[in-house]
C-alpha cells in the first residue's frame, strides 16, 4: 500500500485547535518504515518520522533552527523551490544521492489531503516528503531469481550469475564454486543462450537495473 493510500483509508480523528492530533494519520506516518517529512514552503519542519530522524543523524539530511537545509544533494535554495511548487499543488519526484558512499534514493513530494491537514493541524501547504531508499542487493536478487524461473535456470547457472553479478571475474568465480574455468565459460554460454542476452556485459547490467531484459 502506497503512503497516499494507506493515508486515504486511515480513520481521521476530530481536529484539535489546541495541538496536533497524536494519533490517526500523524501516528500511521510515524508507523511507516521509509522516511517521511512534513515540511512548509519556507523549509520548516513540521514532522519527521523515526527513518527520517535517522536520516538527519546519518548526515543525510540536515535541519537548522527547525528548518529543513539540505536532503542528499539538494540545498536548501532548491528544497524551497521544490516545498513551494508542491505546496502549490504540483507533485514532483526526482532522484537523490547521498555522499561520501554515494547512496542513491528517488523523493517524493506531495501536497497532503485536506482531511490529513485537518487532523493534524498542519497548515494548508504542508508538503509531504517521501524518501525512497534504493536497495541493490535485493533488488538484484530478485531479478537473478525471477531470471532463474523465467528462463529454467539451473542452480549451478544461477549461482555463476549471482557471483559474477556482484562483481567476481570468472577465475575468482570458478575458484568459488570450485569449478573450472572452463565450466564456468560454459555456465556463461548457457546463461546466454537461455536468458537470449545479446552480451554478459548486457545481462550484468540487467541484474543491477529496472529495464527489462533486451533480446
Amino acid at each position: 500500500m502506497t503512503v497516499s493510500a494507506a493515508l486515504k483509508t486511515a480513520p481521521l480523528p476530530p481536529a484539535r485547535a489546541d495541538k496536533p492530533a497524536p494519533d490517526g494519520p500523524a501516528l500511521l506516518l510515524a508507523a511507516l518504515p521509509q522516511p517521511l517529512l512534513v515540511a512548509l514552503p519556507d523549509r520548516r519542519l513540521l514532522f519527521a518520522n523515526a527513518s527520517a530522524e535517522r536520516l538527519l543523524l546519518d548526515g543525510k539530511a540536515a535541519q537548522r533552527a527547525g528548518h529543513l537545509m539540505a536532503l542528499g544533494q539538494l540545498d536548501a535554495p532548491r528544497l524551497g523551490q521544490l516545498l513551494q511548487q508542491a505546496g502549490a499543488g504540483s507533485s514532483a519526484r526526482l532522484g537523490l544521492w547521498f555522499s561520501p558512499g554515494l547512496e542513491t534514493a528517488w523523493l517524493h513530494l506531495a501536497p497532503l489531503a485536506p482531511g490529513v491537514l485537518k487532523a493534524c493541524g498542519w497548515p494548508a501547504d504542508s508538503v509531504l516528503l517521501t524518501v525512497h531508499l534504493d536497495q541493490p542487493a535485493l533488488t538484484q536478487a530478485a531479478r537473478i531469481d525471477a531470471l532463474t524461473r523465467q528462463c529454467r535456470l539451473s542452480q549451478a547457472e544461477r549461482h555463476v550469475l549471482l557471483l559474477l553479478a556482484d562483481g567476481q571475474p570468472v577465475d575468482a568465480t570458478s575458484r568459488h564454486l570450485g569449478l573450472c574455468v572452463s565450466t564456468v565459460r560454459s555456465h556463461v554460454r548457457n546463461l546466454l543462450g537461455k536468458t537470449q542476452a545479446p552480451s554478459l556485459m548486457q545481462l550484468l547490467r540487467w541484474t543491477g537495473s529496472s529495464q527489462p531484459l533486451s533480446h
